[in-house]
Formats: structure tokens, C-alpha cells, sequence
């Protein structure tokens, strides 16, 4: 029913194509007399022929191609189809009148003419569906690439999201072990600075961005559990806008960056490490003193790598990485 429907606008388009030409066409043998009800009846009539034709030849033929495929092609073999069936229609339609009685036997160019017009007709109304069918298959195909292309993004930023580790959680531990008996105060706020952390993880899991001041909040949360492991070893300096505190960044990149530094460098009295948070036209920078540890623990694929991946699926702005002057300096955007 739906399909018929559909038939009905490229139906109503056709009578008043087939009417225009019958009396353009034979205006002059109106003009003298001639039998117009007839000829417009008779055009009508096998233009419904015609119609109901294309009806079962898309129902079984038209439907099942598949129109992404060298659409030009097929609209154009669409044409010569209903440009054949036509022709043919008009011919047995002419022959039947004659069989039955209604009509002397015409000539050879009464034949020729007949089919020629229904065969041109027919052509233009082929035309019309195949292409329309060939725009809608073209425009499904693209609705169905992109979100084909939306569920790839989703999945991927969920993989790379699921490597989040808060790998610092054992020592983290054993440094509330030692503090709760000689600073049992310190020891409660370094409880609610950690749950901050792992909360966040929690409350965020679903979200692909989020705004600066929230995401500074917990890497100062963590940054509070390392100063109380490291002390003076570890020094931090924090200088962002009110403006770009309003922008966004991907979920847990500027943590990671934070966690890295720490990671995979050297806090010693002599050697401390230094920690600088700020943003820096469209971006939040994240540099530290570059003193990398001769032993470095195992990797849990949380880097670089996965930020610039996550931030591809976001933005066509690049993650800026640079190591220079015993700086290494990280550069997200905000978006």
C-alpha cells in the first residue's frame, strides 16, 4: 500500500504530461473536426496500462536492485525499460482494437507513431521513478554509512576510555597507612580527596568532554594525594582563565597528563618535579621539568597515544607535543 502511495504523485504527474502532448499534439485534427474525447481517452486509458505495468515491474524488479551501484547506469537501462514496455503497450493496445472490431487495421505509420510517442512518454516517466528511486537508495546509503560511522566513533572512544586506570590507588594506600597514626586529620581529608578522584571516574564515565574547572577540580584532588607522598619533591603552579575554565576538553586527558608527568619522571629533593597547568590561546597546556626515571614501571597504555586518539574523534585540532629546553610540554585544545 505504502509503495502505491508513492505511485500516486508520478501517476497524477503523467496524466497531465500524456493530456498536454495529446492536445498539442493533435491540436490541428481537433481544430478540424476530429474525435478529441476519444484520443484523450484512448491516451489516458494506456497511460493506466502503462501505470500498472511500472507498478509490478518495480514491485519485482526495481526494488530489489541495488541503486548505490552505478546509479547512472540504471536509471538510464530504467528509462530504455519502460521506453520498451510502453512501446509494446501501445501496440497491443492498437492491435486489440483492431482484433475486436472497434477499429479498421491501420497503417504501418499509425504504429510507428503511436509507439514512438508512449515509447517517449514512458521513457520520461521511467526516468522520473528510477532516479527517484536511485536518489532515496543513494540517501539511505549515506544515512546508514553515518551512522554506521557514529556507532565506530562511540565504540572507539568507549575502548579508549576503558583504559583509564587509576594505577597510583596501592600507593596511594600505603601512604594513607603511614599517615593515619601520625596525622589522623590529614589522613580524613586525604580519604575525601581520593574518593573525589575515584567519584569522578564514576560520575563521568558516559560523558566525551567536560568542562575545565570540573576536570581541574579532581586533578587538584589528585595532585593532594601525590604532595602528601612526595612533599617538596613535587611542586605545582596552576594559572587558568575564568574564560577557559567555561570551555571543554576531552574527559580525563588533562588527569592523564598530570598522571604521566608523575609517573614517568624522577621526584627527588635534588631533582624536583614541576607541574604547570594554563591555558594558552585555543589551548590548556600542561608542562613539567623533563627528568625521566631510568626505570620505568610498566605500562598501562595510558599516554599520549590514547589522548590524541580520543581528541581525533572530537576535533580536526591537533594535540601539540613538545620536549625542548628539559621541558615536556603537552598541549590539548579546548573546544
Amino acid at each position: 500500500m505504502s509503495q502505491f502511495r508513492k505511485l500516486i504523485p508520478f501517476a497524477v504527474a503523467s496524466y497531465l504530461i500524456v493530456i498536454a502532448v495529446n492536445l498539442l499534439g493533435n491540436h490541428q485534427y481537433y481544430s478540424h473536426g476530429g474525435n478529441w474525447h476519444y484520443s484523450v481517452a484512448f491516451s489516458l486509458g494506456m497511460t493506466t496500462c502503462c501505470l500498472a505495468f511500472f507498478y509490478v515491474l518495480n514491485g519485482f524488479v526495481f526494488r530489489r536492485m541495488n541503486w548505490t551501484e552505478r546509479p547512472t547506469l540504471k536509471v538510464f537501462l530504467g528509462g530504455l525499460i519502460f521506453a520498451a514496455g510502453g512501446s509494446l503497450l501501445s501496440f497491443l493496445a492498437i492491435k486489440g482494437l483492431v482484433l475486436s472490431g472497434i477499429h479498421t487495421e491501420q497503417s504501418v505509420d499509425t504504429y510507428i507513431n503511436n509507439c514512438t510517442w508512449s515509447a517517449v512518454l514512458s521513457m520520461a516517466i521511467g526516468f522520473m521513478v528510477t532516479a527517484q528511486m536511485a536518489l532515496r537508495g543513494l540517501k539511505e546509503k549515506g544515512e546508514e554509512n553515518e551512522q554506521m560511522k557514529q556507532e565506530m566513533i562511540q565504540s572507539q572512544y568507549e575502548t579508549l576510555k576503558s583504559q583509564v586506570n587509576p594505577h597510583f590507588l596501592f600507593n596511594s594506600l600505603n601512604t594513607l597507612t603511614v599517615m593515619i597514626p601520625q596525622q589522623p586529620d590529614v589522613a580524613v581529608r586525604f580519604v575525601e580527596q581520593m574518593s573525589k578522584v575515584f567519584r569522578y571516574s564514576l560520575q563521568h564515565s558516559g560523558d566525551n568532554t567536560i568542562d575545565v574547572a570540573t576536570e581541574l577540580k579532581v586533578v587538584q584532588s589528585y595532585l593532594f594525594l601525590n604532595e602528601q607522598r612526595y612533599g617538596d619533591k613535587l611542586a605545582v603552579a596552576i594559572q587558568v582563565s575564568d574564560a577557559a575554565m567555561q570551555q571543554k576538553i576531552i574527559t580525563q586527558s588533562m588527569l592523564m597528563l598530570v598522571e604521566n608527568a608523575i609517573k614517568h619522571n624522577e621526584l627527588s629533593h635534588e631533582h624536583p618535579l614541576s607541574v604547570k597547568i594554563y591555558n594558552e590561546g585555543a589551548y590548556l597546556v600542561v608542562a613539567n621539568t623533563l627528568q625521566r626515571k631510568s626505570l620505568i614501571e610498566k605500562s598501562t597504555n595510558i599516554g599520549l597515544d590514547n589522548i590524541r586518539k580520543r581528541y581525533a574523534l572530537a576535533t580536526n585540532m591537533p594535540v601539540v607535543v613538545d620536549e625542548a629546553n628539559e621541558l615536556f610540554t603537552v598541549k590539548i585544545p579546548l573546544l
